[in-house]
């Protein structure tokens, strides 16, 4: 069950143990961070992609941070994650679980899909985490929490009591052309919903999410997969109407083969 949390550092989701994924990639600093809180309340930090086949991506990846009480780490974590996508929190039953942690962690890097037997998944970024969650049946996400307790990420969380000590092997995960569709419609509806809350002012139909979804929908079905790109075609939709791209003469502006996806919205927004 997924349910909203005010905080997973200032309201605890769950008893036990606390530790922390966060992502380099969004703070170059972060080693330096961790060096400056070692011995003020931070038991272990571990490079996540250590003793895997990405170790050579680690100066842009993850570390799991075992943090046992409140301190300096623990609040500059706290600060990326509510202002970035930059990790999870996790929670264990005590300390010595944190190397069985660490274990499961890396076999969740490694996932497979119809199209490839092993690939890199940040299984601990929020913008793929919820969608994965939803996608998951029980028997899998026991398989995904491993021996966690507790998972949560910005203000939302998974409780789960019963923990399983069963190790899986790296690329037990498989994502399926329709588990990925899944995600993707999930991760949609997360985005729709943040959207509706920033175009708030300017939403003034009755159902404002579902409709930013439609023109989110709209936009990667005409190829318009970066976040950008799609909050301009929403901005189309809200000056022109919903379904404005099945109506002539846009129809035939992007059907047109002489004209990138870029000139494509250039021309739209002329229009």
């Amino acid at each position: 069950m997924i349910k909203s949390i005010p905080s997973p550092f200032y309201t605890p989701a769950a008893s036990g143990m606390l530790c922390v994924i966060v992502d380099a990639v969004f703070d170059p600093d972060l080693q330096n961070q961790v060096d400056q809180a070692s011995g003020y309340g931070i038991e272990r930090c571990v490079p996540l992609f250590d003793a895997t086949p990405y170790a050579g991506l680690q100066a842009a990846g993850p570390f799991a941070l075992l943090c046992p009480t409140p301190g300096a780490l623990m609040a500059y974590t706290s600060r990326l994650l509510e202002r970035a996508n930059a990790g999870c929190v996790a929670y264990l039953k005590n300390e010595q679980t944190f190397d069985i942690a660490l274990e499961h962690w890396r076999s969740l890097l490694t996932i497979s899909t119809d199209n490839t037997s092993a690939q890199l998944m940040r299984f601990f970024d929020p913008r793929w985490l919820e969608p994965l969650f939803n996608s998951l049946d029980e028997t899998q996400l026991s398989q995904f929490m491993g021996p966690l307790t507790d998972m949560a990420w910005r203000h939302l969380a998974n409780p789960r009591p019963d923990p399983q000590g069963v190790i899986q092997q790296p690329g037990w995960l498989h994502l399926s052309v329709e588990r990925l569709a899944q995600m993707e419609a999930h991760r949609l509806k997360l985005l729709a919903g943040r959207l509706a809350l920033d175009y708030e002012p300017v939403l003034a139909m009755p159902e404002p999410v579902d409709f930013v979804y439609r023109q989110l929908l709209a936009a990667r079905q005409a190829g318009y997969l970066q976040l950008c790109e799609q909050e301009r075609w929403l901005r189309l939709a809200l000056r022109q109407g919903d379904g404005f791209w099945s109506s002539a003469p846009i129809t035939e502006l992007l059907a047109r083969d002489d004209l990138g996806l870029g000139d494509k919205l250039i021309e739209l927004e002329r229009l």
